[in-house]
Parts: structure tokens; sequence; C-alpha cells
């Protein structure tokens, strides 16, 4: 099975660097016209079945790309964007003058952050990789699949694919409509639980 990663067309507030986190915000004009033109991208990908986050950006995205491609897709909640507790919805200028101290760490060592209801890059990676493990073990007649999802998603797997620490994080640029081929890596039992 071969693994895609897309992050969903542009939201206002990937403009305004607000963290929208799990906000059911739309795309805005520019994310319905990157969801065009990655549906014509996704054409040469041979693409058997899409995937999404259940949130409307990633939504609009898939029904743009499918439609296009002639394809269905189906939501699915181990995709998601990250729970970003208190930083939800909030600006990164508010997040520095408001939480200096976890936003210096954020930028620094990002896997080491840890705040009341928000997950751990580690929670976000085993999740999303938890399920792709099962996709695989239960769909073997896919041979191409894509998720459309969120910047957090998408890093997580591709550090997973890559074999790099969670501390490259930041390091991982992923931009709006952007196709990611991601290799799910076979590991021993004891990763799986992390």
């Amino acid at each position: 099975m071969n693994w895609y990663f897309m992050r969903h067309g542009q939201i206002n507030s990937n403009l305004n660097h607000v963290y929208s986190g799990r906000s059911d915000e739309p795309l805005n004009s520019t994310g319905l016209t990157q969801a065009n033109r990655a549906a014509e991208v996704i054409k040469t990908a041979n693409i058997d079945s899409i995937i999404c986050s259940p949130l409307v950006r990633t939504s609009q995205t898939a029904n743009i790309v499918a439609i296009e491609n002639q394809l269905s897709y189906h939501t699915d909640q181990a995709f998601i964007e990250m729970a970003f507790g208190p930083w939800e919805g909030k600006s990164e200028s508010w997040v520095a003058e408001h939480y200096p101290f976890e936003w210096a760490l954020w930028n620094s060592a990002p896997h080491k952050l840890q705040l009341p209801r928000r997950e751990t890059l580690l929670e976000l990676q085993s999740r999303v990789i938890k399920r792709m493990n099962k996709i695989a073990a239960t769909k073997k007649t896919i041979e191409n699949i894509l998720v459309i999802s969120h910047v957090a998603v998408i890093r997580a797997a591709v550090l997973h694919s890559e074999n790099r620490p969670l501390s490259d994080y930041k390091s991982v640029q992923i931009d709006n409509c952007q196709l990611v081929p991601v290799t799910l890596r076979e590991v021993p039992f004891w990763d799986h639980c992390l």
C-alpha cells in the first residue's frame, strides 16, 4: 500500500497565524483554488481511496479532489488535527505573550511541550501510525491511499516515515494542498505501544 498525505487548502487562520486546531473553519477563496489544482495533481497518483479528517476544511478539500477524480471519500477521526488545548483559536503572537516559556519550548524542543488538554507530539504520532497500521492490515486490496489532513498530522507521519525524531517537527515544511508520499515503516511491536 502506498500512502499519500495532503494538507487541506488555505483557511484564514493560516494567513493570520492562528492555531485553528479543531475548529470548523472553511476554506477561503485561495484554499478553494488550491484544492481544485490539487485535484489535477492527484490524477497522476492513481489514488484508489481517500480518507480525510472530519473537519470542514479537510472535507471541503477531499470533496473537490474526490469529485474531480471520480472517487468517494470518508472521514476518520484518527487523522483530525492536534488538540491544542489552551492555544486553540489563539494567534502565535498571543501565545508568545501569554505562554512565553511554553512558546520558547515549542519552537526549540517541540517534542517536550506538555500543556493541559493539549496532545503531545508523541500522542499525536502514535494515534496516526496506529490507525495507518490498522488500515494497512485490513485494506489489502487498496494500492494507493490519500489522507487529507492537517500540518501537525502530516509532520508526525513524515517523521515516522523517515525514521526521524519528533524533535525535528519544526523542520518539516508542509504547504497547503501539498502532496506528500509517506512510507509506513515496519517497526517492532513495542514501538507501536508508544
